[in-house]
């Protein structure tokens, strides 16, 4: 089992690009460039939409997913959390 899993995390970090840069544009977007020149900006309503943590404030009207307070979002900082993760606030 443990070789198993050794393997996988061998295979997930050759077929994952390698991230080149991180930058923040406060208050307003992220900037994420990959090592095989991939480049993203990304806009706080984007990251607060599709943000995993949103999850819990969804609330459905008809159907539809709706997220309040999202238009006027704004980042300020970000800080690492654990090996991959980034916390913004």
């Amino acid at each position: 089992m443990a070789m198993h899993r050794a393997i996988q995390r061998i295979h997930t970090l050759m077929d994952s690009p390698r991230l080149k840069s991180f930058s923040l544009n406060p208050p307003k977007s992220v900037d994420v460039e990959y090592a095989n020149g991939i480049t993203f900006s990304l806009s706080a309503e984007f990251l607060r939409v599709y943000s995993p943590a949103a999850d819990g404030k969804i609330r459905s009207i008809g159907g539809e997913k709706v997220i309040s307070g999202r238009r006027h979002v704004g980042i300020m900082s970000a800080e690492p959390v654990g090996n991959d993760g980034v916390s913004f606030r």
